[in-house]
């Protein structure tokens, strides 16, 4: 079999080396004892019977270890790199934001159901849940948050010291919204209801710590995005020197954004590893993934939109409510991304965003793929084909009259992004790419049944900011056989880095791919680095790795222009060489070229310590990649159930590095749209109680739901980085939901059927049906 990617081979094969699989002799397991209560005091815990159960090595309280290991806060997430810069711009008038402590172990209140309260370091973790059910913890209730709108209530239960139950309150604006809105023609308002999810990914997370004995320092194998940032909150948070402490993120399997904030497990997993002088292993099961790893979404828009006699968008206004749960871990992010995304493709000369968060008895809610813009789009995709229905235009017609053309690009939107910077999309031609999406898709407006069942056509369009900063980071290191070892801080989850990033410095340095050695995600291989998420990994290793290539060619063409007394510019880098052009007989392989750099040539002038550079590549702002997406639905009226029939991608990304991994991830993404969609809904009680905490209950897709996508490419170069690139990982997913729904709309529009919250599921529809009216 021929694979096409590096990775192929030892993933599917099962030679991939997770977390997991990484055993230590001598390691011991820690479980946790997580409450069973969403809001209440601890009144009392006996952990006696526990400790005496034989191969118990430790059993640990919240009180016990707060001095040992610090509270997650804020400077263990982003350390304020994109909530500062944002609040400077925007100024103290705009709203405010507060931050909670997280314990690592719950200390006299526990918040939401699946809280640790206490861990237990044991020989294996069969013995370690034994001794989890020999824990006697006692909880007086409190009463619980489980609905952000009850939370704002004047007399809601506290879930801080704080004056309300809001962690952030921020409004963005440009134009003169309600004067606009006083006038308008038209204009429509829904509340729109992006349901809670799980992120899910195959392997859940996992921590591995492996003390040195002798030197007394610690390696950390972590299931991550964000091995830097990991590396940093450990060292903060046991004081541990950095220099003691590397941080590995091995293969993963899967992360989505659930890996991508720093996790109180992280940091407790090391101190006891350094504690017991063991190694120590903690691999979290899928229980323990849906009730205390970060869940998403869940946002309510209170939103409408003004138009024109012809359809012309004169303004939005929106106000929506984020439920973060019980912590908010990054803050400003996502709640951010939506209101920066939230114009869209489209000319919105007058737009006025509030955004509120609120602390419910939930676990912590974070960024998951898309992070805030598949709320966006939905919210702004959903209202524009009920304002079209309402008011008698036409969808498609109305967009392309709304869509910024290549001839205004570039586009300023009026209202900063979350790093501060103006939003001006930088390139992109979002008019024709979704009239491309439309004569691909067939589209009508009175579709033919298919086998008696209403059939509908949805779209959705999008922009996502890609390629954030603060940076990222590129070392290579030429070695004596001519191969290039590429370390960077961006490490993959699936994304296919080690085909990708090698391609980059190959095609810089004239060697052939497998010449080139990837090391990503070790602090010990790259001081310095950011980690993979917000569609940047491409964007911005990538052009860091082009820079260090180029600066590895600017040295070695120094040397050998000296040498043969040439032009640099005469020289060519290709086929694992470096030639003079026109004369084959000044040539040199890359073992020579190396060897040049020797300190063991003996040179009098031998101060050099071999061939290498270094990049960090820090991008001046986002670059903005967009597309439109066309779906063709079938709606079963008895049943409710949804069938895609057909689903048309047309995605600007600029150009591609490698199509296949393009294709691959925006076909991964829309299988996680369609869940979001049609099936996912993280659902809790009046008590805040999980209520479909596993996969019997939760239902993501499989792949009898989701369809082949046709995807189509319009490239257009970005001026923002060496590569001309726009990221990619996130983009299938973020309008999938909102073209799914406007499409069941479309099918059901003569039923009186208006859905206006995700998922959409039989149960939900059918519903509808029967009652002929909005949910």
């Amino acid at each position: 079999m021929k694979f096409t990617r590096r990775e192929d081979e030892r993933l599917l094969t099962g030679r991939g080396r997770y977390v997991d699989d990484i055993d230590v002799p001598g390691q011991v397991h820690i479980r946790f004892v997580r409450s069973q209560v969403a809001h209440g005091r601890i009144r009392k815990i006996d952990v006696s019977d526990a400790r005496a159960l034989p191969g118990v090595y430790g059993v640990w309280t919240g009180p016990e270890i707060i001095d040992h290991v610090q509270p997650l806060g804020p400077s263990k997430a982003d350390g304020g790199v994109f909530e500062d810069p944002l609040f400077a711009v925007l100024g103290p008038d705009a709203g405010f934001i507060r931050h909670a402590q997280r314990p690592i172990l719950a200390v006299d209140i526990v918040r939401y159901v699946g809280e640790p309260i206490v861990a237990i370091a044991a020989s294996d973790p069969y013995v370690a849940e034994d001794a989890v059910s020999l824990v006697d913890v006692s909880i007086d209730d409190l009463p619980p948050l489980s609905d952000p709108f009850a939370a704002l209530a004047d007399d809601a239960v506290r879930l801080y010291d704080w004056p309300d139950n809001v962690c952030l309150d921020l409004e963005v604006s440009t134009g003169d919204v309600d004067a606009v809105f006083s006038r308008a023609p038209h204009v429509t308002r829904r509340q729109l209801h992006s349901a809670r999810v799980s992120c899910s990914p195959l392997e859940g997370r996992g921590v591995l710590a492996v003390p040195d004995v002798v030197g007394g320092g610690i390696t950390v194998y972590s299931s991550t995005q964000i091995p830097h940032m990991v590396r940093d909150a450990i060292a903060e948070a046991i004081e541990l020197p950095q220099r003691r402490l590397r941080v590995v993120a091995p293969d993963v399997g899967g992360g989505f954004g659930a890996k991508a904030i720093p996790y109180p497990e992280e940091l407790f997993v090391p101190w006891v590893a350094l504690t017991l002088g063991r190694p120590v292993k903690w691999i979290e099961d899928r229980y323990e993934h849906f009730v205390s790893a970060i869940g998403s979404r869940d946002q309510i828009h209170d939103i409408e939109i003004a138009l024109d006699h012809d359809g012309t968008i004169l303004g939005v206004r929106d106000h929506f409510v984020s439920d973060v749960g019980a912590f908010s871990p990054l803050g400003v992010v996502q709640p951010y991304n939506t209101a920066a995304h939230l114009a869209g493709c489209y000319r919105v000369p007058n737009l006025k965003i509030r955004m509120t968060s609120v602390v419910t008895n939930k676990p912590p809610l974070s960024p998951y793929r898309g992070a805030g813009r598949p709320e966006a789009v939905f919210a702004m995709e959903r209202i524009i084909d009920i304002a079209c229905r309402e008011h008698g235009f036409e969808p498609a017609e109305m967009r392309c009259r709304n869509a910024i053309t290549a001839d205004e690009i570039p586009y300023s939107v009026g209202i900063p992004y979350r790093d501060g910077r103006p939003i001006v999309y930088d390139s992109g031609d979002f008019a024709a790419c979704l009239e491309q999406a439309l004569e691909i898709a067939e589209i009508v407006s009175d579709p033919v049944p298919d086998r008696g069942r209403p059939v509908g056509f949805g779209i959705a369009c999008y922009v996502e900011g890609t390629g954030i900063g603060p940076f990222e980071s590129a070392e290579i290191e030429m070695l004596e056989d001519g191969t290039a070892v590429v370390a960077t801080g961006a490490c993959s989850q699936g994304q296919s880095h080690e085909t990708v990033f090698a391609r980059i410095a190959a095609d810089t340095l004239g060697l052939s791919e497998d010449r080139v050695m990837l090391a990503g995600g070790d602090t010990g291989a790259s001081s310095f680095g950011w980690g993979t998420l917000a569609s940047r990994s491409a964007v911005v290793a990538g052009s860091a790795i082009r820079q260090a290539s180029e600066n590895i060619v600017q040295q070695v063409a120094e040397e050998l222009s000296r040498l043969w007394e040439v032009s640099p510019d005469d020289l060519v880098f290709a086929d694992n060489e470096v030639a003079v052009i026109g004369t084959p007989a000044m040539s040199m392989s890359w073992s020579e070229v190396i060897g040049l750099f020797s300190p063991k040539r003996g040179r009098s002038d031998a101060t050099r310590n071999g061939l290498s550079a270094s990049a960090h590549f820090v991008p001046e702002t986002v670059t903005f990649a967009n597309g439109a997406h066309v779906v063709k639905v079938a709606v079963d009226t008895d049943t409710g159930q949804v069938e895609i029939l057909d689903y048309v991608v047309v995605h600007d990304c600029g150009p591609l590095l490698d199509e296949e991994v393009v294709d691959g991830q925006i076909q991964g993404g829309v299988a996680q749209g369609i869940g979001a969609a049609l099936f996912e809904d993280l659902a809790f009680d009046v008590d805040a109680q999980p209520l479909n905490p596993n996969f019997i209950d939760y239902i993501i897709p499989s792949g009898s739901e989701v369809p082949d996508v046709r995807i189509e490419h319009f490239e257009t170069r970005s001026p923002r980085n060496p590569l001309g690139i726009k990221g990619v990982g996130e983009a299938g997913t973020i309008p999938v939901p909102a073209a799914v729904l406007n499409a069941i709309d479309h099918a059901l529009r003569d039923r009186g059927v208006e859905v206006v919250r995700t998922p959409a599921t039989p149960k939900m529809i059918t519903t509808l049906l029967a009652k002929g009216r909005p949910s």
